[in-house]
């Protein structure tokens, strides 16, 4: 069976530095980063993280840029594939801890970051976790359909590498 995605710009998302995009399935209601943003304000004990989260996206996108290394965390065997929040360090220099919560992500550039899907980890090694080893698998397998996108020419850069540029109508099979 054909399962085809589009790609969304996260509208409450776009900031001076950074624009943020997500990935919605096909069949589904809402994209991937509002499904996890959905599904962790459902659970109790999460709020600070999450609030916490959503302050480091803001952060990132209004005031430093999409560096990998400083704000992303590579906690993966998947090479494009980066996590939020970011190492333990940088929460520590800007006092905005978050402890487990886990959201993946695509850096395409330091100006254009997708928002993926995620949960709360709760072993080493995220790829062998029951709550988030699906989506970062899941994540992995996005980034390479959107390298794909970007060798074809089906999404450009703006002329400044600040934004990316695709037919609205968009959709390509996962």
């Amino acid at each position: 069976m054909n399962i085809f995605a589009s790609i969304e710009r996260l509208i409450d998302f776009q900031f001076d530095i950074v624009k943020y995009f997500s990935i919605r399935i096909e069949g589904k209601e809402v994209n991937e980063f509002i499904d996890f943003l959905n599904r962790m304000e459902d659970i109790e004990g999460i709020e600070d993280d999450l609030s916490n989260l959503l302050i480091w996206i803001e952060e990132i996108g209004e005031n430093y840029g999409a560096v990998k290394n400083r704000f992303f965390r590579n906690e993966s065997i998947y090479a494009d594939v980066q996590a939020l929040p970011p190492p333990r360090q940088q929460m520590e220099i800007f006092e905005i801890p978050i402890e487990n919560l886990r959201l993946y992500c695509l850096v395409a550039n330091e100006k254009v970051v997708f928002l993926f899907n995620g949960g709360i980890k709760t072993a080493d090694k995220a790829q062998d976790c029951p709550k988030v080893g699906q989506y970062i698998k899941q994540a992995n397998h996005i980034a390479v359909k959107i390298d794909e996108l970007f060798k074809s020419r089906e999404i450009i850069w703006n002329e400044d590498q600040s934004d990316i540029l695709f037919d609205g109508k968009l959709e390509f099979e996962l």
